[in-house]
């Protein structure tokens, strides 16, 4: 009886001693580590909205509901599950990126016309602790977009594009990066920053910054190639104003002020901005020599993105010439002749022939009518030159002399994150 009694203490004892060690590795590692993995790995939806930047973007989702987004709309917000973005003809579409808790994007995506874009993943940490980067990942199925990817402090972004080629592309740092798919091959282009990492039929090919690569179907990368080249220095305005030439506000009435031309930030990044407030005409331009040859190049596409804040007049004045911002490309065309071509935008007003032209009726230059853009909205406007000057029945450039950024009117603000001119 007493062996018997003094077995179950022993019996008990070890059991407790078993549980005690149990316990301890449960509330002292495993409970922990747990937490930990929670905490690192819990993720909630990055903040995306869709811009109008032209004509009228699709937007569907996996549910099969379909929307759509008119130009001068507000941004649509979307929900990943996943989300297409269709554009046809006459449409492009500005996509911002964001974390819910910061108002800074992580990304910036335009989507050029004739694209299908699909949004698989878009996420973020959903704790601060986490060392996890943000996560996006696209399938551009037809067209082109370009990716603007900022530098952060806090947090990278992983990105992760896939082609239907077959082949995927990673990007992992800040920079601008070009993709375009046709039914033959995939260009990437890494145009400024980072580098990305392309993967095609077990090859993989590391792209530095000023680089292209192809990935024809089901084919291994082929480059780095000669990438499409900017004409323009400093276009972002990462160096400030170098290589570019400023000119004083010109002021119609003596006792007005003149205006601002300044570099400031923008979620980090460089802009321009032009910003004046009176009574009576002012402008302001901002001119680079260029002085390059471009007779042998095939493309030649000038390319822009700004952000009307605010404008006093209606359209462009009672001339046309007065808009809050104006590019103006000087060149020679293939007779020898010097010539200028030249194009505005606006956000308010309405075009009236007597009272608001949609042209600029006092400039002896080639013109199209200019553009309405979304007020307070970031803006890409992208076009061939060769293609818009032939559409004016006007000669092709074959030198490029200079390209000229006015900002003009009564009361105006206006942004410019960057200009090229890229040759193909």
């Amino acid at each position: 009886m007493t062996e018997s009694y003094r077995f179950g203490r022993q019996r008990l004892a070890w059991i407790t001693l078993a549980g005690s060690f149990f316990c301890c590795l449960v509330f002292g590692v495993a409970i922990p580590l747990g937490l930990n993995a929670f905490v690192q790995n819990s993720k909630q939806s990055l903040d995306i909205s869709v811009q109008a930047n032209q004509g009228t973007v699709g937007i569907e989702e996996l549910n099969g509901s379909r929307r759509v987004v008119l130009v001068g709309e507000p941004p649509e917000p979307i929900n990943i599950s996943p989300t297409s973005i269709r554009t046809d003809t006459t449409a492009s579409a500005l996509l911002t990126i964001s974390p819910p808790d910061r108002p800074e994007p992580v990304m910036w995506m335009q989507v050029a016309s004739n694209s299908s874009v699909q949004i698989d993943e878009a996420s973020t940490p959903r704790f601060g602790f986490s060392n996890n980067p943000h996560r996006f990942t696209l399938d551009l199925q037809a067209g082109r977009v370009r990716l603007d990817v900022p530098a952060f402090d806090e947090r990278n972004l992983n990105l992760l594009v896939t082609t239907p080629q077959g082949g995927t592309i990673d990007v992992l740092d800040p920079g601008r990066y070009t993709f375009e798919v046709n039914n033959d091959a995939a260009q990437v282009t890494v145009q400024s920053g980072g580098k990305a990492f392309i993967q095609s039929q077990g090859e993989t090919l590391e792209l530095q910054s000023g680089a292209r690569a192809e990935v024809p179907t089901e084919s291994p990368p082929l480059g780095p190639l000669s990438p499409a080249r900017d004409l323009i220095q400093n276009g972002d305005f990462s160096d400030s104003f170098d290589n570019w030439a400023l000119f004083s506000w010109r002021v119609e009435l003596p006792d007005q002020p003149e205006g601002e031309t300044a570099i400031q930030l923008d979620s980090g990044d460089p802009m321009l901005r032009f910003a004046r407030t009176g009574i009576g005409h002012a402008d302001a331009r901002i001119t680079q020599s260029v002085n390059q040859d471009v007779s042998d190049y095939e493309s030649l596409r000038l390319a822009t993105t700004l952000r009307i804040v605010d404008q006093s007049l209606d359209v462009c004045g009672v001339q046309g010439s007065e808009c809050p911002l104006l590019l103006i490309v000087n060149y020679i065309d293939d007779s020898g002749v010097s010539r200028v071509w030249q194009h505005g935008f606006f956000a308010k007003g309405t075009i009236d022939d007597n009272l608001t032209p949609g042209s600029c009726i006092s400039c002896a230059v080639v013109q199209r009518p200019h553009d309405r853009v979304p007020l307070g909205q970031l803006y890409f406007y992208d076009v061939d030159l060769r293609q818009e000057l032939a559409s004016q029945g006007a000669l092709p450039p074959r030198f490029i002399e200079s390209i000229t950024l006015v900002g003009s009117g009564h009361s105006f603000v206006t942004d410019v994150s960057d200009v090229a001119i890229i040759v193909e």
